[in-house]
Parts: C-alpha cells; sequence; structure tokens
C-alpha cells in the first residue's frame, strides 16, 4: 500500500497487484472525513495504465490537462481521473462500482500540485511490474 496523502482529514492511497489480473489492477483507498472509497481499478489491458501514466506525466509537465485511467476498450466502468485547470488546481475524480452493488464517486479538489510527482512515481513503479 503506498500512502501518497496523509493529512488529518484526507487519506489517499494505492495498491499494486499484478496478480489478481493478467490486466493489472490497482487499488485505491480515500478517506475524506467520515467517507470512505475503496475499491479496484482494471484498465483492461496494460494500455490503458500506460496511456494513463502518459497522461498524468504530460498533465504535470504541461501544468493542465486530464488524466484518465478506465477500461481502454469501452471507455466505461471503474475509472480514476486527474485534472489541472488552468489556474493549476489539482482535482481528482474516482467512480468505482463493482458487482456487488457498491457505487464510491468520490471528487477531491484542490489537492497540492505536490502530489503529483508522487502518483506519478507509483505508476510508473507499477508498470514495471507489467509481466512480460
Amino acid at each position: 500500500m503506498y500512502e501518497i496523502v496523509n493529512e488529518s482529514n484526507l487519506t489517499i492511497a494505492f495498491d499494486m497487484d499484478t496478480e489478481l489480473s493478467q490486466f493489472g489492477v490497482f487499488g485505491i483507498y480515500i478517506k475524506r472525513g467520515y467517507n470512505i472509497c475503496a475499491g479496484y481499478i482494471d484498465p483492461s489491458d496494460w494500455s490503458g495504465i500506460r496511456i494513463g501514466y502518459k497522461e498524468l506525466v504530460d498533465l504535470y509537465e504541461n501544468c493542465k490537462g486530464e488524466a484518465t485511467f478506465t477500461y481502454i476498450l469501452t471507455g466505461e466502468g471503474d475509472t480514476l481521473k486527474f485534472s489541472l485547470d488552468q489556474k493549476g488546481v489539482l482535482t481528482m475524480d474516482v467512480n468505482i462500482c463493482t458487482t456487488w452493488n457498491y457505487k464510491c464517486n468520490m471528487t477531491i479538489e484542490s489537492l497540492d500540485q505536490t502530489y503529483l510527482p508522487k502518483f506519478i512515481t507509483f505508476f510508473k513503479e507499477f508498470l514495471e511490474r507489467e509481466p512480460k
């Protein structure tokens, strides 16, 4: 488990799993106050993770844009989206819909931009675990 944000009212942690699925999945745990959002995002193939990672790096380098991790084949399902607006405000949107009727939608706005390199480091390390 990689704890990326650990503040008094906000915890964001990711986890890596390359054995749960041949496609690679990453777990998400977010706690803001009493609200908790947790689950897995399976981008459905490694290209989905590579595309999201490239978008995340571009977002960081250009200080604006979006990076989305989702099902590449359908563009639907569980999603994790990072965005930076023109003023440099970092927002993270999570949408998790599992087969057990559990739904989790959470938007974290105005995140500190200094967390972006930590998110990038997580996904870079995750991509290094891609089965060859």
